[in-house]
Parts: structure tokens; sequence; C-alpha cells
């Protein structure tokens, strides 16, 4: 059991660290995050697979953003010269983080269009 709990503890301390060190985290849930807030209030009521489908889509966007902090912040570390390769692989790691953004843009605007 103790050891579960520091596992939880690890996890929770990488995002208060995320959102105290990373500008791109911190941006991503509070400015996107008030933008979902204001989406279940506009179109309030949402069905319950809508509400899903946001937080869902919210969600991705946050862990990609994680992810992405974590290992661009290993890279670096390791390899804190520049390198092509270094340079692609954090390009693919920002990539999956435009994804999941553009999927959270798309999940509302389709709101959008079945409201119009």
């Amino acid at each position: 059991m103790k050891n579960t709990i520091a596992k939880f503890s690890h996890a929770f301390r990488g995002i208060f660290y995320a959102l105290t060190n990373d500008r791109s985290y911190r941006v991503q849930v509070y400015l996107i995050g008030a933008i979902v807030v204001g989406v279940f209030v506009l179109f309030d009521p949402l069905e319950r697979w809508e509400v899903l489908f946001v937080l869902l889509a919210y969600t991705l966007m946050l862990v990609t953003e994680l992810q992405n902090s974590a290992f661009e912040a290993a890279l670096d570390r390791m390899h804190p010269e520049r390198h092509d390769d270094i340079g692609r692989s954090k390009d693919m790691a920002a990539g999956a983080v435009l994804t999941a953004s553009a999927f959270l843009l798309l999940v509302i605007g389709t709101l959008i269009v079945g409201r119009i």
C-alpha cells in the first residue's frame, strides 16, 4: 500500500512541477481549460457523450503535452548540443501535441456546427 501511495505522489509531483515550471502546460491547463468550461456554459445542456468527448479530447491534449515536455527535458539534458536527429524527435513530439489539440478543436467545432 505504501508503494502505491508513493507512485501517486510521484505523479502528482510531476503534474505540479509542470504547472509551476512549464509555460506550455500552464497555457493548456488554464487557457484551453477556460475554453472548455466556456463550451460547457455556452452549449448547456450537453449530452453525456458530448461531455465525454470534450473531456477526452482535453485530457488527451494535456497528457500529450506532459509527455512532450518530459521528452524534451530528457533530451535536452542528455544532448544539450544541437543535433538534427534530436531536433526531429522533438518536432515529432510537438506534432503529437498539435494533433491532440486539433482533435479538441474538431470536437468543439462539431458541437458548434451541430447547434447552428
